[in-house]
């Protein structure tokens, strides 16, 4: 395919909310969700090739099917409290980088693969945190 020299149609969508075949897991609404090696919505996890895609809309249990069978819609901007893993909840983690520990865990320390989720904008107490993942996710 070669580059364009006209005018194209892009047919633009709303990005704030995306839908993502999963894999055969079930997602509960409000979890962290990450895009697997496969390229499935699942679970977030610190694993290595998975990518921080936003945050559960909605419940779906896809866990009695096969990768690809439903979709879930996935939040991709906005505010969103999680668990805190550092565990200190104090007011310098706000402006810090969260990375993801599981689908409902952040941290402001190092992981394995530090998966960015976003940047605390409120300590709640010493075991939640809000962090805004616009930018972050994918």
């Amino acid at each position: 395919m070669t580059a364009t020299t006209t005018a194209r149609e892009a047919k633009r969508k709303d990005g704030e909310i995306i839908a993502y075949p999963m894999a055969a897991v079930k997602i509960p609404k409000g979890a962290l969700v990450n895009i697997n090696a496969a390229g499935f919505a699942a679970n977030s996890t610190d694993a290595a090739s998975e990518t921080f895609a936003g945050v559960a809309y909605e419940t779906v249990d896809n866990s009695a099917g096969s990768a690809g069978d439903l979709s879930i819609r996935v939040d991709t901007t906005g505010t969103f409290v999680f668990v805190d893993g550092g565990g200190n909840g104090a007011q310098t983690d706000v402006g810090i980088e969260f990375k993801i520990v599981d689908n409902q865990t952040v941290t402001d320390a190092a992981t394995t693969n530090n998966i960015k989720a976003g940047i605390a904008v409120e300590s709640i107490n010493a075991n939640s945190v809000r962090i805004r993942i616009d930018r972050y996710a994918s």
